[in-house]
């Protein structure tokens, strides 16, 4: 199959807690000839612009999104959004809400490794952050990496940072059906991202549900090996064709050699014209926006 004909629908970028910057995800999505490309860091539009006014895009559409982290049934959701106008600004407004309670959280997680005798200096923790709109876990996986601490950053959630391990600190999160909302009126497409993270105690009827809500995609191509899960795909993407769900997917690229790298984790180029007609419907410019 040709690879123009393939999208990677899910990447982060240094804006939040990825390590390229958003023109270069453009440039890698290039050089590996992609169809297409998506830009969704965690809780940020903020580097939405650069990533659109790359000059890197002319065999490439540029898909402007994000991920949000939202809540569903008292369990930690994330929800993606396709074709996001970078200048939503009610959308934006809850995002810096978002943001804030990043910024509370991560000193929090930084005191928590000191009680374990794990320190790190100003400027390690300034360098790591440096440019970071919403700072997360991979990010003092990272130093925990860099500090030897730990050998890699699966290593490092797993011992350090994963649920219920002694350097987490639960956070905030929206509910996912204000989530669905704020994309939807911005004329962005609402998708949930990997299904099975959220654990979900009844597959079938909480999609059901959540489609119910308003969201129009469920991610069915997905690598979970660094979550050590072992998920039922093909059941999602029967599910998916059931429900009449946008079945989305891609890399969850996040520059980190221990996870997917983008590309490695493609979907049709019909998905992303699916993900366009839909948010036209919703009002929203779909591709033209990638323009």
């Amino acid at each position: 199959m040709n690879v123009r004909d393939r999208a990677d629908l899910h990447t982060h970028s240094n804006v939040s807690d990825g390590i390229d910057p958003p023109a270069h995800l453009v440039e890698m999505a290039e050089e590996l000839e992609l169809g297409a490309v998506a830009l969704t860091d965690h809780d940020t539009l903020d580097g939405l612009k650069d990533f659109l006014s790359t000059g890197h895009s002319d065999c490439v559409r540029l898909v402007p999104g994000v991920e949000i982290s939202t809540t569903y049934r008292e369990k930690e959701a994330h929800l993606l959004g396709y074709f996001v106008p970078p200048d939503a600004i009610r959308l934006q407004k809850r995002l810096r809400w978002l943001e804030d309670v990043r910024k509370r959280r991560f000193p929090k997680m930084v005191d928590r490794l000191e009680e374990l005798d794990i320190e790190f200096s100003d400027e390690d923790i300034e360098d790591v952050l440096e440019g970071v709109q919403t700072p997360g876990r991979p990010h003092l996986a990272r130093l925990l990496v860099e500090s030897g601490v730990v050998e890699d950053t699966v290593e490092a959630f797993d011992i350090y940072l994963g649920k219920g391990r002694p350097g987490y600190v639960k956070k905030d999160l929206m509910d996912i059906e204000e989530g669905i909302d704020l994309l939807r009126e911005t004329g962005s497409v609402p998708v949930l991202a990997h299904p099975f993270t959220v654990k979900l105690d009844a597959l079938d009827d909480d999609l059901k549900d959540l489609k119910d809500m308003g969201m129009l995609g469920i991610e069915v191509h997905y690598e979970y090996g660094h979550l050590h899960l072992n998920p039922d795909n093909e059941r999602l993407a029967r599910i998916a064709e059931k429900l009449d769900l946008i079945p989305t997917g891609g890399s969850d690229h996040h520059g980190d050699q221990e996870r997917q790298l983008i590309g490695s984790v493609t979907v049709d180029m019909e998905i992303v014209n699916r993900l366009s007609d839909a948010s036209v419907e919703l009002g929203g410019a779909g591709l033209e926006m990638g323009r």
